[in-house]
């Protein structure tokens, strides 16, 4: 009878997904491809390894392992604006933890696996750290897109910190139990841990490939956060920002002329609330009066005031309104508009 190792089917559904990212209408980033293309690859050679033994692709299954936390990494910092012009070099350096396995697999293997349970905490403590901005921090990924890319990141972090764990407990066998336990930690933990990263990066895919702003000129020093957010919704409501469809942190800086992390930092201490909330507030407003008119469709609506999907536009709005479209219209038809006055400037 053929034996199927587990890791093999793990591949397999790790190239399905991928062929699936490839022939979406819009094309995943080449970067969330590339990494779900490695973890594929890495599936195979750990199915070579463990499901028949043989240890010579050990040094091909370290190298693929080291690249993992990097290129995850690199995938969700395109998401976020580099000032000056630095941005064409800042991923060189995440190729030296495959540079420094191979030289470690040739020279000392012994160190192998101590240095990739280094690599996967390092790049989970730095992925954690970029997560814990919350999706404002993601300066490039649109509003609409920015809480989906946001959770994906969490989900990384989390997986690459397990994975550390995973590791450990593989490494501790090998020294102290002769690898008895091995198998069976990467069938129930790391082949789980590599699909799961597989699927946070196709979802975090799903967003559109960011470019760079351009450089911002800052406001005037002496501009308090209340004055920022009284300038912010100033333009919301005469230049109706909001309803840009690509309106993202660093686009909404270039067009107030006020810095990112200012502007971030003004929303979230006067209307309590990150940007993404913000400008969807804005959204819902323009939607609870557009809802107004029964002849007016919810579809239509949605993406007249800058949403991209039904799902975002329908949990936004219960979040500010606390019911659906349908039942707002059937509750105030005719009445007030009755949002969230946090977000100030409606009128």
């Amino acid at each position: 009878m053929l034996f199927v190792p587990l890791p093999f089917v793990a591949a397999l559904l790790l190239l399905i997904l991928l062929v699936q990212m490839s022939l979406r209408e819009q094309a995943a980033s080449r970067h969330f491809r590339i990494l779900v293309l490695l973890l594929c690859v890495l599936a195979t050679v750990i199915g070579v390894r463990w499901g028949y033994g043989i240890e010579r692709v050990l040094p091909a299954q370290a190298i693929l392992a080291s690249a993992v936390g990097p290129m995850a990494w690199v995938c969700f910092a395109t998401f976020v604006a580099e000032p000056g012009n630095r941005s064409a070099y800042r991923f060189w350096p995440h190729i030296l933890p495959s540079l420094l396995v191979t030289l470690l697999a040739v020279a000392s293997p012994q160190w192998l696996d101590l240095t990739l349970i280094a690599i996967f905490a390092c790049y989970a403590v730095a992925l954690g750290r970029l997560a814990s901005g919350g999706s404002d921090a993601l300066d490039l990924a649109r509003f609409d897109d920015a809480p989906l890319v946001h959770r994906s990141l969490q989900i990384m972090a989390a997986t690459l910190l397990l994975a550390v764990i995973a590791d450990s407990l593989i490494a501790l066998d090998l020294r102290v139990f002769d690898g008895s336990y091995a198998a069976t930690i990467v069938t129930v933990a790391t082949i789980p841990l590599v699909l799961l990263l597989g699927a946070g990066a196709a979802i975090a895919s799903r967003a559109p490939i960011p470019r760079e702003p351009e450089a911002v000129q800052p406001a005037p020093a002496s501009d308090d956060d209340t004055h920022i957010v009284a300038r912010l919704a100033q333009l919301m409501q005469t230049q109706g920002l909001y309803r840009d469809h690509e309106l993202n942190l660093s686009r909404l800086a270039r067009r107030a002329g006020i810095p990112a992390r200012h502007l971030s930092k003004a929303v979230n201490i006067v209307c309590g609330k990150n940007l993404s909330q913000y400008v969807n507030d804005f959204r819902i407003a323009e939607a609870c009066r557009l809802l107004e008119k029964a002849d007016i469709a919810v579809t239509t609506i949605v993406y007249d005031v800058g949403f991209l999907t039904k799902s975002n536009f329908n949990r936004e709005f219960r979040r500010v309104t606390g019911m659906n479209p349908t039942e707002w219209r059937s509750c105030r038809m005719g009445g007030p508009v009755q949002v969230d006055s946090a977000s100030r400037g409606f009128p």
